[in-house]
Parts: structure tokens; C-alpha cells; sequence
């Protein structure tokens, strides 16, 4: 990619077009969708390696990306088999999956239509732990239920699907550091993007200068 603005400017309005749509694409999938998944990970690790007040391990297991079998559900077309739920807590008489979401929003679901699926999910740990309390939890980045954007999470919550805000619940319950938590997905994700730029013919270096000079 030229750093030339005279070449940026004799360039095809569709020349441009494409190489934004890929700088685009990179940063979204590093930043965005790396990012999630790196965040998801530092929780994980901070309800993974939780101790007790007697140093022994506070859960009796926590997986990460653990797949679970969907049951049939009667009168509908069930295509999807499992669910592949965030992090998987085991204890003695409760499991708790968790669903970690980033700052983003997807409002293409509606509130009975995500109440439902997240039900289908709850139903199917249940019926895999008959005997513990199984509960379903959202972890929302930044989550604010005076939020009018909220409005499918504010359901969720008043129908059992209980919703925390990730840092909140994390400090309160664990004494995270979450600073350094986000700080540590914020390294992790900015690395995972410039490598990624530098792999399309992208100069991160260049973009930072012209940003400290704008």
C-alpha cells in the first residue's frame, strides 16, 4: 500500500473502495472478534484459577468453549446438535454456564426469540445435571440495564437468564483486577491486529504516525 497522497488521490473510487472494506475487515476481526475471544479468556482465567479461603481451588472444574447436546425440542426442526457454552462451571451442587459478550450490540434477535433459545440451552444442561441447580448467565461488557440498547438483555434477566456486568461481577466475586485484565486483552488484540495488517501490506507504524500528526 502506497503512503503517497498523490497516488491515494489518482486512485479509482473502487480501488478505495476495496482498500478500506480490507483494512476494514482485519482490524474488525483482530480487534472485534479476537478481542472477544482473547477477553473471554482472561475471564476465564480469572474464575479458572479462583482459590478458597483454605487456597484449594474454589470450583471443582471450569472449562472454557465446553460443547454440550441440545435436546429435541417438540413441533420444531432441531438442525443444531450442541451448544458450545463460553465458560462451564462444575461445583458440587450447582452449574453455571456463562456467556460472555463484548461492548458490541446484535439486535437482530427478539426478546422472546432469545429467551427462548437461551431457555433451550438451560433445559439441555439440566437435563445433564438433574441432580444440581443449573443456571444460565450472561457476562456483558459495560452492561448498564438503564440502557435503552438493553432492552433484550433487561428480558433475559426478569426471566431467569440473569445478566451481570463483566467487571462488576468479576471484582465483586473475585477480586479481579480489571485493569490489568483490560489491559492485557487490549495488548493481546492490538499485537493479533498489527500482524495482521502487516500480513495485508498494511504499515501500522505509518497509521500511528499520521494519527499523532492529524
Amino acid at each position: 500500500m502506497s503512503s503517497s497522497s498523490s497516488s491515494s488521490v489518482s486512485m479509482s473510487a473502487n480501488i478505495k473502495y476495496n482498500i478500506m472494506r480490507n483494512l476494514g475487515s482485519v482490524i474488525h476481526a483482530n480487534i472485534n472478534i479476537k478481542g472477544g475471544n482473547i477477553f473471554q479468556n482472561e475471564i476465564y482465567k480469572v474464575i479458572r484459577d479462583a482459590r478458597a479461603s483454605d487456597g484449594t481451588n474454589r470450583h471443582l472444574s471450569v472449562l472454557q468453549e465446553h460443547k454440550i447436546p441440545l435436546i429435541e425440542r417438540t413441533q420444531e426442526t432441531n438442525r443444531r446438535k450442541y451448544h458450545k457454552v463460553d465458560i462451564f462451571i462444575i461445583d458440587e451442587t450447582t452449574v453455571t454456564a456463562i456467556n460472555s459478550k463484548g461492548k458490541s450490540f446484535n439486535n437482530t434477535m427478539s426478546e422472546d426469540s432469545a429467551l427462548h433459545e437461551y431457555n433451550w440451552y438451560l433445559d439441555s444442561i439440566k437435563a445433564l445435571y438433574p441432580q444440581k441447580e443449573c443456571r444460565y448467565w450472561i457476562f456483558k461488557d459495560e452492561y448498564n440495564p438503564s440502557d435503552s440498547r438493553m432492552g433484550v438483555y433487561r428480558y433475559l434477566n426478569a426471566n431467569g437468564i440473569f445478566v451481570y456486568n463483566t467487571e462488576q461481577y468479576l471484582v465483586e466475586h473475585y477480586g479481579c483486577d480489571f485493569t490489568t485484565l483490560e489491559h492485557n486483552r487490549q495488548e493481546r488484540a492490538v499485537a493479533e491486529c498489527e500482524t495482521g495488517m502487516r500480513n495485508n501490506g498494511y504499515n501500522p507504524d505509518l497509521l500511528y504516525q499520521l494519527t499523532n500528526n492529524s
